[in-house]
């Protein structure tokens, strides 16, 4: 990572939580993290409160997490922090696959 950061790279990512929450603080504080793997709302909040520079989760699929990122990112501060978020839609029928049904991606 530290290769890739010196010759420039600034957004980086990971697909395991405990993982970002290891890596984070061993980068400098310019890193953008991207979260690109399933995340379960009760590792929402160490997400947040151990990775500063989180600017984007990659995998919202339910309304739970978002309300938990919401509250959660908010509680951490600054007040201007904002965390993008992509959705993560399941439009297969693959049990083992994360996502918000297609006919429920709107209201999400």
């Amino acid at each position: 990572l530290q290769a890739a950061y010196d010759a420039g790279q600034r957004n980086f990512g990971e697909n395991y939580a405990q993982e970002l929450i290891e890596k984070s603080p061993l980068m400098p504080s310019d890193v953008k993290w991207h979260f690109i793997g399933h995340l379960q709302s009760n590792k929402a909040k160490a997400l947040v409160a151990g990775v500063p520079g989180l600017c984007v989760l990659e995998t919202l699929d339910s309304l739970k997490l978002a309300k938990k990122l919401s509250k959660t990112v908010a509680d951490s501060g600054p007040d201007d922090r904002t965390l993008a978020v992509y959705l993560q839609v399941h439009t297969s029928d693959e049990e083992s696959k994360y996502g918000v049904k297609p006919d429920a991606a709107a209201e999400l």
